[in-house]
């Protein structure tokens, strides 16, 4: 059975209240491999990037456990990972008792698990948090950090994943849309894309190195609610795991870019047993 699904390169994240400010929250995760080739897990809240620095919120700390573990990738097995799950809720209750704080987010790389939080006031935090970790985890290795960061350079610039790492994450939350509704992801099918231009022409030039490239036109013409007037739709078939999908969004962003335009994202049918 299929029926068609319009899915846009939207990141899918749960809702969470903040507890500093009266907003919802949006939280994703992305893997991501380093220059030693060990795997690092953060996950973030997504929806401050357009709005920090956030005044008053000048500290940002950073603390977290070492821990043991048996995969050789250096994240942590279940039980492990439920017990820095409940050191991450724990040192929200304290940190709350100090100070208005913002919870950022957390990464997890080779054996040690960090949380972030950008601070009102440091006060005496760093050492409320060492007696906790004393006192509750005697065995664990811990790290404590509270530094001025004006900027939120820690977020924007260490914890927000970079362009490619966006788009790889926007390709895996369509997919997982797709999962929901009982896709496999097995079959091919006609997958659409969307394009903007400022201009006629470099429209044409686009479709035409598109056709080229065994793609075929859907429609063109004016679209005078975008900033970029000029909207391309083209189409092909394809599979859609994220191995084949993400090089394919990746060289249409690449090649929208060489005409002055933007890839705006696809839509594609849900193929379902």
């Amino acid at each position: 059975m299929e029926k068609l699904l319009r899915i846009l390169l939207l990141i899918v994240c749960s809702t969470l209240q903040l507890n500093a400010q009266n907003t919802q929250e949006s939280w994703d995760a992305y893997m991501a491999a380093y220059e030693d080739g060990k795997i690092g897990s953060t996950t973030l809240r997504m929806d401050l990037i357009d709005n920090v620095p956030i005044e008053g919120f000048n500290y940002v700390l950073v603390t977290g456990l070492t821990y043991e573990t048996a995969n050789e990738n250096g994240l942590p097995e279940n039980e492990t990972f439920a017990t820095l799950h409940k050191v991450a809720d724990q040192l929200m209750e304290i940190i709350d008792k100090e100070t208005e704080f913002i919870t950022v987010g957390s990464f997890m790389y080779n054996k040690e698990r960090l949380e972030y939080f950008y601070l009102k006031e440091p006060k005496e935090l760093a050492s409320v948090i060492e007696n906790f970790y004393k006192l509750n985890y005697p065995d664990y290795k811990f790290y404590v950090n509270i530094k001025e960061d004006k900027d939120w350079s820690y977020y924007r610039d260490f914890l927000y994943p970079n362009e490619e790492t966006l788009n790889y994450m926007a390709d895996q939350s369509v997919l997982r849309s797709l999962e929901q509704t009982g896709d496999k992801l097995t079959k091919a099918r006609r997958v659409n894309h969307w394009f903007y231009f400022s201009t006629e022409e470099a429209m044409k030039q686009c479709e035409s190195e598109l056709v080229a490239a065994n793609f075929a036109v859907n429609s063109s013409g004016i679209n005078s609610q975008s900033d970029l007037p000029y909207e391309l739709q083209m189409y092909r078939v394809d599979h859609v795991d994220i191995d084949t999908i993400f090089p394919i969004t990746s060289q249409l962003r690449i090649t929208a870019k060489k005409f002055g335009g933007e890839y705006d994202g696809w839509e594609t049918i849900v193929v379902t047993e």
